[in-house]
């Protein structure tokens, strides 16, 4: 190619509804979004170029259009994963990233080398079909199986249950690898192996997070209050969205005239909501929860309470792929002002959007970083001593507290300010997942989870354990 109120529900991994017992549905490559000057896979070279080009390029010149180039790159990924399909599920039709395959589906496989053409199982254990199997997905307790870089839920059901979902050329190399395997990884550690086989340039990992919107939940019977970012603190903190003081309306009869406006204070009794605060189901990516679909989930997270016709509507998502050794890095959050979006995304990444992006998926903001500082160091042998690149998702990352982010290291922000870079709104995707190990042996100086810095791929905390080519799904979902 030239690629779903009172509490935050997030749930990872694509919450779909239903589909008739025995209709399956096939994972979908990523598809020609047609945007002239976007190609998929788009070579090493020019990307590593449009990296340097945008810290250290000769003119200003030369550094804008290289972020452009850069932002439309990440854009035109959005767009193509977020297309609509011809596949339907429960009435509902299905967007190209919602019909990939989750850790469980492939480990579900009674022989995955077999199935890499990744046709879905076609019954539950619950007796119907889904396009994510919900019980399997749901039975999960997250604090030990959820990928490690989400957070700690901030309520008994404000709970962060999912997976990574794979695009058919990642599913593929997993099955054939066998890396869902402990087994496949106690091997190549035994034989002296220092990573995984890297995975295809073409690969592709994401991570939606949807909201769960329940009818039990609405002002009048209609608006559901949703936590909108305004951008970071002030002073570096746990910042989870309970602490947001901004919020938007959302209408499940799609009324209201929203654009752009937010509630600052925020009243929860829906008193001060107007017309320009309120946004239209319409304006997410969102579907529909089936009985089956709520019925999982309140299985497994009790209190949870949702129920057959609520919606999810798609908070955030993470987007990784395999065109550069050490992945590139995108992550999408639903903002009110998708034209002049906060930090940290940017007016500037914002008008790289293509006109070819449409319809509820123009209205997310993007961050992007494909190095952990700028000007950017080398794979191996650099320091931490440039600006660091904070890239983070306000729905995710912005509520981890040092705690949760033990191998930080002070350093400087992206100003060149001193910074302990030990916070949520301080992190870097790739200087957390460069971190991704298997580490039976649990050794004390493997990596952990860390704040934005420098990390060197040749590292000495590396020894004795296995790198997963920059994903924690492996280690945490391999049976």
């Amino acid at each position: 190619m030239r690629p779903r109120s009172t509490l935050l529900l997030p749930v990872l991994g694509a919450l779909l509804a239903a589909t008739a017992p025995g209709q399956a549905i096939v994972p979908e490559p990523l598809r020609d979004p047609r945007i002239p000057a976007f190609r998929f896979p788009e070579s090493e070279a020019t990307l590593t170029r449009w990296v340097t080009e945008q810290a250290r390029g000769a003119t200003a010149e030369t550094r804008t259009a290289a972020a452009v180039a850069l932002a439309l790159h990440g854009w035109g990924l959005w767009t193509a994963l977020t297309a609509d399909t011809a596949q339907f599920s429960d009435g509902q039709r299905l967007k190209v990233f919602e019909t990939w395959v989750t850790p469980d589906d492939l480990l579900a496989s009674s022989d995955p080398v077999a199935r890499t053409a990744l046709a879905r199982p076609e019954r539950l254990a619950s007796g119907h079909r889904s396009t994510l199997q919900p019980l399997r997905q749901f039975s999960r307790r997250a604090a030990e199986d959820d990928p490690p870089d989400e957070p700690a839920p901030e309520s008994a059901i404000d709970r962060i249950t999912g997976f990574t979902k794979f695009d058919p050329t990642a599913a593929a190399h997993l099955a054939t690898q066998r890396l869902l395997e402990r087994a496949t990884l106690d091997q190549l550690l035994a034989g002296g192996a220092q990573q995984v086989t890297p995975f295809p340039v073409t690969a592709l990992a994401v991570k939606p997070i949807f909201q769960i919107v329940r009818a039990r939940d609405l002002v009048d019977r209609r608006y559901y209050a949703l936590k909108a970012w305004s951008g970071p603190p002030a002073t570096p903190q746990a910042y989870p969205p309970s602490a947001w003081p901004a919020a938007v309306w959302v209408d499940i009869y799609e009324g209201g005239r929203g654009v752009g406006a937010i509630e600052d204070p925020f009243v929860s009794d829906g008193s001060a909501r107007t017309d320009a605060t309120t946004y239209p189901l319409s304006a997410f990516i969102h579907y529909r929860l089936s009985a089956a679909d709520a019925a999982a989930l309140n299985a497994a997270k009790p209190g949870t309470d949702a129920a057959g016709g609520d919606h999810a509507v798609l908070v955030a998502m993470h987007v990784s792929g395999r065109e550069l050794a050490r992945w590139t890095w995108h992550t999408f959050w639903w903002t009110p002002a998708p034209d002049a979006p906060p930090e940290p995304s940017s007016p500037a990444v914002a008008a790289a959007r293509p006109a070819e992006l449409r319809g509820a998926a123009r209205h997310y903001a993007m961050a992007l970083a494909h190095t952990m500082q700028s000007p950017n160091e080398p794979y191996i042998g650099g320091d931490n001593t440039a600006p660091v690149v904070y890239v983070y998702n306000p729905y995710v990352e912005a509520r981890f507290a040092p705690a949760d982010l033990p191998d930080s290291t002070p350093g400087l922000d992206p100003a060149g300010r001193p910074a302990t870079n030990n916070h949520g709104v301080q992190t870097n995707c790739l200087s957390c997942h460069i971190q991704a190990t298997y580490n039976p042996g649990k050794l004390a100086t493997a990596p952990r989870f860390s704040g934005a810095r420098y990390v060197d791929l040749g590292a000495a905390g590396f020894v004795g354990t296995l790198q997963t080519d920059f994903l924690w799904a492996l280690p945490r979902h391999a049976k």
